[in-house]
């Protein structure tokens, strides 16, 4: 063991010597297997941007090749309250991200993302996810933009999330998206215009005839500038959302939203909503004859809903993000058919030497699921960081999540501990 212990600090000792640094802002890889999979699969509003770095280039495309692995330990893997289990998990995600400008300042993206995560003992955790997509974006004089973006997922749900339905075979899924926005610039504001069409597959567990549906959003926003730092917006939402069997659960969702949003400053950036969403099932509830799978449906539900990313950095070498958020999201399993989440996340960073760095996260999230069962979960984590050079890194995690629930079967706690390694080019 003191042999290891030395080796180690020869290798920092090594790095630190002999390793060229072009400063500390660039980060590694993002974060591409860490707990991969998505509760909410039918929220991708978010578009793909290029990855940093100069990459490698083959004519006029910018090419990112990059791999994260990582060894994990868990004393809770399958997040039960009794008949607790340890195992170990090796992740191994690799991707690649290509991106062609062209005509001045239009641009074309693909990217490719895999995450095959392996157990030790208990293989039926095994899981492969993957996320590819493509993004066009188009960039015209005059402040008018579009973009347009396609892609699959193949995900998830992970175990302990609001909808884990505590199977000993995790819940797996496939949905395919697509997603474009229009956006108008002016000197006094802006005008945005998005939608959204997904379809979404479970693929084991039973889970299709109850949970296969199909989602389509559009939202129109407006922003007026105040200040050449902050402007306000005002909006309108709508959702429509079909099922393919499980019919007592379609609806129809409506609700305005009005916040401010501020432009990168040296100190604060980010932006704040708030809304107010009614949602409405096309049917009125139902009983269901004893045996079926299928939902009775439920009522009218209104809900104020929130979401918020502010970005405080103070010092150059740190940074504090806060998100608070405030959803009503459908659901299927545990004999309901809405539940609303809040809550809040925090994570910081602070730069301790041009190669080393200390993070930080904390989640908290209440879900009030109509009905009777309400959760309470905090999710924390901690971490040190250290690149050799600029397109390799190094990490370890201590992470502890605690669920408590008015259920007893939902409630549980977990720790984790993670070494990881990062390369992007």
């Amino acid at each position: 063991m003191k042999y290891s212990y030395g080796f180690v600090l020869l290798f920092f000792l090594c790095c630190e010597m002999f390793l060229p640094i072009k400063g500390w802002t660039q980060t590694t890889s993002p974060e591409v297997f860490y707990f991969t999979g998505n509760q909410r699969p039918l929220r991708q509003t978010i578009f793909r941007e290029p990855l940093p770095g100069e990459g490698l280039k083959v004519g006029r495309v910018q090419i990112h090749p990059f791999l994260g692995t990582a060894e994990v330990f868990t004393d809770n893997v399958f997040r039960t309250k009794t008949n607790r289990e340890y195992d170990f998990l090796t992740a191994i995600a690799p991707g690649i991200q290509a991106n062609l400008p062209f005509g001045g300042r239009h641009s074309f993206l693909l990217d490719y993302r895999a995450a095959q995560l392996l157990y030790a003992r208990f293989n039926e955790n095994n899981v492969y996810a993957q996320h590819g997509l493509g993004h066009l974006k188009l960039d015209f004089p005059g402040g008018l933009k579009f973009d347009f973006q396609g892609g699959r997922i193949d995900g998830f749900d992970p175990r302990g999330s609001e909808v884990d339905i505590q199977e000993r075979d995790i819940t797996k899924w496939r949905i395919h998206s697509f997603l474009s926005q229009a956006v108008v610039s002016g000197r006094r504001g802006s005008i945005r215009l998005r939608s959204l069409y997904a379809d979404l597959h479970y693929k084991n567990n039973g889970q299709a005839p109850i949970r296969d549906r199909k989602r389509v959003s559009g939202n129109l926003t407006v922003f007026l500038n105040a200040t050449p730092t902050i402007s306000g917006f005002l909006g309108a939402r709508i959702v429509n959302i079909t099922y393919d069997d499980n019919k007592q659960l379609d609806s129809f969702s409506y609700g305005g939203i009005t916040g401010f949003r501020l432009a990168p400053s040296r100190l604060l950036s980010g932006d704040f909503r708030i809304g107010y969403t009614i949602l409405n099932f096309d049917r009125a509830p139902v009983q269901q004859p004893p045996g079926s799978d299928l939902s009775s449906g439920g009522k009218q539900q209104k809900a104020l809903t929130m979401w918020g990313n502010l970005n405080w950095r103070p010092t150059s070498r740190f940074f504090l993000t806060i998100s608070p958020f405030r959803t009503i999201t459908q659901s299927a399993v545990f004999d309901t058919a809405t539940f609303v989440r809040t809550g809040v996340r925090m994570q910081a960073k602070h730069q301790l030497t041009n190669r080393l760095h200390v993070r930080g996260r904390v989640n908290y999230e209440n879900a009030d699921f109509e009905g009777s069962r309400e959760d309470n979960r905090i999710l924390t984590r901690i971490g040190l960081g250290y690149r050799t050079v600029e397109w390799l890194g190094f990490r370890v995690d201590y992470i502890f999540g605690k669920r408590f629930s008015n259920e007893s079967r939902f409630e549980n706690y977990s720790n984790s501990i993670m070494v990881s390694v990062q390369a992007l080019l």
